[in-house]
């Protein structure tokens, strides 16, 4: 396993490329909290995407999954400060972590096989 950390400048292409590959995907997005632990968000729902955003009240990542009737559930990361990749030694994307600069740390993960990333040639390893 590797991690990749994705630089600020590329978080809006990275995350793009990401979310058309992963797609459809099921996933599990945790909070990790130092004062609460592990908090879960999302279990085991099709992943729509994942988007970064910049406003007046400066970035943010957006987590978007399916829920079964249809709806959508969104959850949103303010003041993003880190975006890692944690990617299997030939390359699969295994998990999506984003800090923030509460210091909290959104985790998505992956359920079954996660899809081979061809972006992976394109980023620098860390």
């Amino acid at each position: 396993m590797r991690t990749v950390e994705v630089p600020q400048k590329d978080w809006t292409r990275t995350l793009n490329e990401f979310s058309a590959l992963h797609q459809g995907q099921s996933v599990s997005l945790d909070v990790v909290a130092p004062t609460m632990g592990v908090q879960p968000q999302i279990r085991e729902l099709p992943l729509r995407g994942v988007t970064a955003e910049s406003g007046p009240g400066g970035p943010a990542i957006m987590i978007f999954a399916a829920r079964a009737d249809g709806e959508q559930i969104t959850h949103l990361i303010p003041s993003p400060t880190h975006v890692r990749i944690e990617r299997t030694n030939e390359g699969t994307d295994v998990a999506l972590e984003i800090e923030s600069d509460e210091g909290l740390a959104a985790v998505l993960r992956f359920k079954g096989t996660p899809r081979s990333n061809p972006v992976d040639r394109v980023l620098p390893t860390g």
